[in-house]
């Protein structure tokens, strides 16, 4: 039997397959207008049990006629029967002519193994799970609210105020009026905040504590009024008691999560253990500075309030005109002595000190700089280390070919391309494996990771994210147990022309560059932002009006081809595949070799899906599998109907 009579031979068992699910669901609702999901939305009437199909796969019965009312059709979907009926035409137009494409031996096989029995109506029940179903377009926006970042970055603005103008209270500092109003409205604003984030647990002792904390932020508020209410009228004692308090707001410092978005943009930046070992020993330095400075700030305000006494320094050995300065100069010539009692050399000058506030003072300022400085030491010498370390790992392989250049001549044109390629391998970024993870979390954890995750990265492609909306344990099985995570080297080739695709590749981190005719030079490679982006219109969709979720087409719409192209470069022969979009589908449905070349960009992450995978994960789930057979003829068709010379690894046959 050629070709296209084994294709029609399977086209009739879909058709029959179809047919007996719907009669076995009418059956079921016998009397009753219910019409199903998937895979398609027609109504049947009841069929008899002489409908059965052969147990042989070999025998093929004709469906008997429908009896009754006949078949009602939804205007706005296309129904499996139709689109079979023109797939069938469409094949005997072509059976005079050129064979194209034909669908892989696997899934014919699946056809005929799902011809053989009928679906009974307890599988087409729904699926009780508790997966949720991510939307590939918004999960990198959604994991944390806007709202509540701009109530984390406000809780940072007004703490490091805090830090600076609650000290400034002893030089008599009055701050404007606004920002006291502000800081009322902020904090006024944010209680529902605490109301709502407090933990509800069964331990009473975390019940408590988080009321007590909720009883806490009601209070320093209330002080905070009374502050803003008395203004500058009252002592400096009463404006420290009534303003104090609010340095215990700091206990929010380590509850500010939201901001770990914020690393992560900048993780996603430097990627690789030297970049982000010398990024975090940059962090590193930055805040222990800035924490510095505060914790100078308080103590050059602590020796203003400890001079003032009378026998304070002020008094015995300042400026006889220092209280007739200015608060600038006078805040200036404490932080000067201030600094000059920090040095240990200074103690006997210190114990000589006429005041014991002042004698305190100075000893415990002495002390916590030699404990600041030695943790200073200690983080900046762990760092270096750790930069030192994976600089020697990775120097070592350029060490060995060097002794070895030394001793066996070589041209320098060798040498060069030896050299980039070492260079190239030491940027390579080593990700943990799905193994891996899967080893550090438990089962439950692990799959919702990956689940999520990977289902972004594919949930653009509008048939899989339809079956995973439709199919939770399909998106779980699909994430956990179909796709293969590949980290490539930086310029590493993917593939080149004439090979054998043995899988489909999803772009999950950076890009890929495509070429459709000869290799991507180096000149390609080095300016990727040249080359054209090929992406997909957001919202694009094959589907025309049909709902969500369905793989049949509309009447009018049979295949999209929305690729952009950016501005820049439209006469560049290479593409730009972007993150979240494919590579090579069609290898998932027949037999497929590549017809260009592909190179990943700088520390590319790709996700792989074989066929082989795709049939397991479908094996004995037979809706799942006659809607991807539905897809698979499409599929074929569509590839079939382009012209041979605008074939491509990246062309969207059907989305």
């Amino acid at each position: 039997m050629d070709t296209n009579g084994r294709v029609k031979l399977v086209m009739e068992q879909i058709e029959q397959l179809i047919q007996g699910l719907l009669a076995s669901h009418e059956g079921e609702h016998r009397g009753s207008s219910h019409s199903v999901s998937a895979p398609s939305t027609l109504r049947s009437p009841p069929a008899s049990r002489e409908e059965a199909p052969p147990s042989d796969p070999r025998m093929v019965m004709e469906p008997a006629p429908p009896r009754g009312n006949p078949v009602q059709f939804q205007e706005s979907i296309v129904q499996p029967s139709s689109v079979l009926e023109s797939l069938e035409e469409d094949e005997e137009e072509d059976e005079d002519g050129k064979s194209g494409y034909a669908l892989s031996l696997s899934w014919t096989k699946r056809h005929q193994e799902l011809g053989t029995c009928r679906l009974s109506s307890s599988k087409g029940a729904k699926t009780i799970s508790t997966t949720v179903v991510v939307n590939g377009e918004d999960v990198s926006h959604n994991r944390l609210s806007n709202w509540r970042r701009l109530w984390a970055a406000g809780v940072a603005a007004v703490l490091l105020w805090d830090c600076i103008s609650l000290p400034l209270l002893a030089l008599s500092f009055h701050e404007p009026w606004v920002m006291e109003l502000l800081r009322i409205i902020f904090w006024t604003l944010s209680l529902p905040m605490f109301w709502t984030s407090r933990s509800i647990s069964c331990c009473s002792y975390a019940e408590l504590t988080s009321l007590g904390n909720v009883l806490l932020e009601v209070v320093l508020l209330i002080l905070l009024i009374c502050a803003a209410v008395a203004g500058s009228s009252p002592s400096v004692h009463v404006q420290f008691l009534l303003r104090g308090p609010e340095i215990l707001r700091l206990r929010h410092s380590s509850e500010i999560d939201a901001f770990r978005g914020l690393s992560r943009i900048f993780a996603r930046w430097n990627r690789g253990e030297l970049r982000r070992l010398k990024v975090r020993a940059a962090w590193n330095v930055f805040s222990t500075i800035v924490m510095c400075l505060i914790g100078l700030h308080w103590l050059t305000c602590a020796w203003f309030a400890s001079g003032r006494a009378l026998d304070g320094w002020v008094n015995t050995e300042g400026p006889s005109d220092f209280m007739d300065l200015s608060t600038v100069e006078q805040y200036r010539v404490t932080l000067e002595w201030a600094i000059s009692r920090i040095p240990p050399s200074k103690t006997t000058d210190n114990v000589l000190l006429t005041s014991q506030t002042d004698r305190g003072l100075a000893l415990a300022a002495t002390t916590m700089v030699l404990l600041a400085a030695s943790m200073f030491t200690s983080i900046v010498t762990n760092d270096l280390s750790d930069i030192r370390r994976v600089q020697r790992q990775q120097g070592e392989a350029d060490c060995q070919l060097s002794d070895f250049l030394e001793t066996f001549p070589v041209s320098w044109a060798l040498e060069r391309q030896l050299k980039g390629y070492l260079e190239q391998t030491v940027k390579r970024v080593y990700l943990p494996s799905k193994r891996d993870i899967a080893m550090l979390l438990p089962e439950l954890l692990h799959g919702q990771l990956f689940t999520e995750s990977f289902g972004a990265v594919i949930g653009r492609h509008q048939m899989l994210s339809g079956l995973m909306a439709k199919y939770p344990s399909f998106q779980r099985d699909l994430c956990i147990k179909g796709l293969e995570d590949w980290t490539v080297a930086p310029n590493e080739a993917l593939f080149s022309p004439g090979l054998f695709c043995q899988r489909m590749i999803f772009v999950a981190f950076n890009f890929v560059l495509y070429k459709r005719e000869g290799m991507v030079t180096h000149a390609e490679r080095s300016n990727p932002a040249n080359a054209r982006t090929w992406t997909l219109a957001r919202g694009s969709s094959w589907l025309g009006a049909g709902v969500p979720g369905s793989i049949v087409p509309s009447s009018k719409t049979k295949v999209s081809k929305v690729s952009k192209v950016s501005k820049l470069s439209k006469d560049s022969p290479v593409l730009r595949v972007g993150p979240r979009h494919w590579l090579c589908e069609a290898c998932l449905w027949t037999d497929w070799h590549y017809l260009g070349y592909a190179v990943a960009g700088t520390c590319t992450s790709l996700l792989c899906l074989s066929p082989e995978k795709l049939l397991a994960i479908s094996a004995g789930h037979a809706e799942l599998s006659a809607e991807l057979m539905i897809h698979a003829r499409l599929f074929i068709q569509v590839l079939n109907e382009v012209p041979e010379a605008e074939l491509s690894d990246v062309q969207q046959v059907v989305s």
